[in-house]
């Protein structure tokens, strides 16, 4: 494994700032209770990944509408994340009960001493769903032409801090690559008119830039750093030892909407743009796509269950996070992950 210090174009890009991560404190109060007909739910909070306008977070509202979290008892408040890190703060501070959190940002966090009292429970998406967008016609048909290239990116992003181990293992100098940070939404835009060469993105998120920038090609992280996970669903330890069957049944119930939304994206689609609470977000065809694209990510292999952590994966990963300097440590699974909750 090689081990390159960080070059001089991404050195101060801080991983505190990662914009997909975990917890501190625990996550106490009372969640209520909540009468509803004939039967009491007890009402949770839960953070997406980031905002509630993206179709990727579709599963959450089809596990409510579908009414599979109040089979098990529960009444869920989705609420939009702001990234691992705020996400994880209010999981700390007690805002929310469970929070999607970034896997690599998180053992980030953990590794630092920045965030250590959470713990992931359920894997949502198996690999990472990072890639690099460029214009189908740029010319740049491999990762390797990227050298040379302006590419937008998230100061801090995980995106951004794991891509110098995406560059070397694609072939290429990162130290060569100028970042520039304009407003993601403009992205598309700016590739279209010749701004930018190049953009980080998630796979889902082709729809959203070809709608601006018309066909790109993506070149996914996936395909070098195949051991990395992407998002899991995270709760504090405080709440996972005083009421371990609640995780279980928010897990259950989260991964029957992560399902149902990937296996029937048009009807993701269509339930995620009428609900209320995605008013202003993604049109239905668009966040059909997004879920018809997440589908290979949420289950990459056949061998491990739907929410299952690999702790052979988990300690690989934490080796290449080290060896490229994301992180001073490695973690230990066992330190960050509870590994029967997921059904």
């Amino acid at each position: 494994m090689l081990t390159t210090p960080m070059t001089r174009r991404w050195f101060g890009i801080g991983v505190g700032a990662v914009a997909t991560g975990w917890l501190t404190a625990a996550c106490g109060g009372d969640t209520g209770e909540q009468r509803q007909g004939s039967q009491d739910l007890r009402t949770v909070r839960v953070n997406t990944g980031l905002g509630l306008f993206q179709g990727r977070e579709a599963y959450l509202t089809i596990a409510d509408e579908l009414g599979y979290f109040a089979e098990e008892g529960i009444a869920v408040e989705v609420l939009p994340g702001e990234g691992t890190e705020i996400n994880l703060t209010q999981l700390a501070t007690g805002e929310v009960e469970f929070a999607t959190i970034d896997v690599n940002a998180g053992m980030t966090y953990y590794a630092e001493g920045t965030f250590t009292d959470f713990v992931l429970t359920a894997v949502l998406h198996s690999q990472m769903l990072g890639c690099v967008m460029v214009p189908e016609d740029s010319g740049i048909t491999r990762p390797r032409d990227l050298e040379g290239t302006t590419m937008g990116v998230i100061p801090g992003g995980t995106n951004t801090v794991l891509f110098p181990a995406f560059a070397q293992l694609s072939g290429f100098d990162p130290g060569t690559v100028e970042f520039a940070s304009p407003p993601p939404p403009s992205f598309g835009a700016l590739l279209a008119i010749g701004e930018l060469d190049a953009v980080q993105q998630f796979v889902v998120g082709r729809p959203n830039i070809e709608q601006a920038a018309g066909p790109v090609r993506v070149f996914p992280y996936a395909d070098t750093l195949e051991e990395l996970y992407g998002s899991a669903l995270g709760c504090s330890r405080t709440l996972l030892a005083e009421d371990p069957q609640l995780v279980r049944a928010f897990n259950r119930a989260a991964l029957r909407g992560l399902r149902h939304a990937v296996d029937n994206p048009a009807e993701a689609g269509e339930i995620f743009a009428g609900h209320q609470r995605h008013e202003g977000g993604q049109p239905a065809p668009v966040a059909a796509a997004e879920n018809e694209l997440l589908g290979p990510y949420v289950q990459a292999g056949d061998e491990a269950a739907l929410g299952e952590f690999d702790p052979v994966r988990l300690a690989q990963a934490a080796g290449i996070l080290r060896s490229y300097g994301v992180t001073g440590t490695s973690v230990r699974p066992e330190d960050i992950v509870a590994f029967d909750m997921f059904r």
